[in-house]
């Protein structure tokens, strides 16, 4: 009896563990995001030439308020308010890939809708956007050398660490003060990329004309190639274009972390430096002749730190002062639906620190475009619908406390308060 029950079980147990060698393995994990980016999918075939066809949307509707403290005397321009709403992405897309390995791809921005408010004649009134262009690009990867890839097109430039991600996978409301003194949009020219392997070291190089393409032109100047909206702007790339060039290495790599040294360098070949810029021209460069980004990312479990460290030299758009910047930012997710997020940007040099680049400060109040010192101290909360796909759907909430300093007085300072609603699919 004994021995029959032990064959039994034996039995048993053999066919449990060979149902479970034929199971199939467990499918990933998916949510409504999901479905939502296989429903943006319009044509997918891996048997013919164009594989996939998918669409892309991309949202972000913020409201800000502006609040400089006035111990110094400064306050708000007279009549403006310190109230701010807009849309500040509104944009449709769509993909091409081929079996050839190309990817044709572009995003548009939505036309029509009220956007950033302005200051104008005393008083604070709404614009609005335009049918333009934000991304038009065709990129070809070669499979004789894997991981090579050029892209030509309209693109982002990839210099400082926030720039080298997607504005809809940044952990604050708006890049720092650190990266948007460049006022580096999506601008024309042609990019190669190189990707080892393993995955641990990247290498980029990009020459961008220095039009930034949506933007007010000179009618005077011969360079002007179109009057249309989106496409606005000079367009020369024999006095105006600039070069970045950048590594990334990645290390020491485990199962809960990692970490990633990158650097970029960056130079304007604007011909203004000789005093032969073109009489009528724009510039929409990046402000100054060169500039050196290195950064530093450390990942372990629940914390993300990042570093940027920034110097610029010749300034272009004031005195010629070089500029040297900070930017410390670490990130600690409470759990996969919520971050919390610290941001400490830090500039020196004379009448160089590009306070008029953030947003609002240079609209609605008195603020000086240009500092000897900057200082941004950003508190901010971000809550992800899917933690599956976090970049998906997410509200933000932060609040930036901004002082500046020229001539050895107090110049700004203040608090800029903003919460938005952004996604991306």
């Amino acid at each position: 009896m004994k021995l029959h029950t032990l064959a039994t079980l034996g039995a048993l147990c053999a066919a449990t563990v060979a149902t479970a060698a034929d199971a199939p393995a467990k499918a990933p994990k998916t949510d409504w995001t999901d479905a939502v980016k296989k429903a943006l999918v319009i044509y997918e075939n891996p048997d013919t030439f164009v594989k996939k066809v998918n669409l892309s949307w991309r949202e972000q509707f913020q409201i800000a308020s502006v609040q400089p403290n006035g111990s110094n005397g400064l306050h708000l321009k007279k009549g403006a308010s310190p109230f701010n709403q807009e849309f500040r992405r509104s944009w449709l897309g769509i993909d091409v890939h081929t079996r050839s390995n190309t990817q044709l791809h572009f995003i548009g921005r939505i036309g029509g809708l009220p956007t950033r408010s302005t200051y104008s004649n005393g008083r604070t009134k709404r614009n609005f956007t335009y049918a333009g262009i934000y991304d038009a690009w065709v990129k070809q990867k070669f499979t004789s050398i894997d991981g090579l890839a050029v892209r030509v097109g309209k693109f982002s430039p990839k210099f400082t660490y926030d720039y080298n991600m997607s504005n809809a996978a940044i952990y604050t409301i708006e890049r720092s003060a650190l990266s948007n003194q460049y006022g580096l949009d999506t601008n024309w020219g042609v990019e190669l990329t190189y990707d080892t392997p393993d995955k641990l070291n990247s290498f980029y190089w990009q020459l961008m004309a220095n039009d930034r393409a949506c933007n007010s032109k000179s009618l005077s100047h011969r360079d002007v190639y179109r009057d249309g909206r989106g496409l606005k702007g000079e367009f020369g790339w024999e006095d105006k274009c600039f070069t970045t060039l950048g590594a990334k290495h990645k290390f020491a790599v485990t199962e809960d972390g990692y970490q990633t040294l990158g650097a970029e360098y960056i130079h304007d070949f604007n011909n203004a430096y000789n005093d032969q810029h073109k009489k009528g021209a724009n510039y929409y460069g990046f402000g100054f002749r060169d500039a050196v980004s290195i950064s530093h990312e450390y990942k372990r479990g629940k914390l993300l730190f990042i570093t940027n460290l920034v110097a610029s030299f010749e300034q272009i758009d004031g005195n010629g002062s070089n500029n040297i910047g900070l930017q410390l930012q670490p990130v600690y997710s409470i759990n996969p639906h919520v971050d919390l997020v610290f941001r400490y940007t830090g500039m020196t040099g004379d009448k160089a620190c590009k306070l008029g680049s953030d947003r609002y400060i240079g609209v609605q109040t008195n603020a000086p475009t240009w500092a000897d010192s900057l200082h941004t101290f950003y508190f901010g909360v971000d809550l992800y619908a899917s933690a599956i796909n976090k970049n998906a759907a997410k509200i933000m909430f932060g609040a930036e406390y901004t002082t500046a300093r020229s001539g050895g007085v107090d110049c700004y300072n203040g608090w800029e308060y903003t919460t938005a609603v952004r996604w991306n699919f």
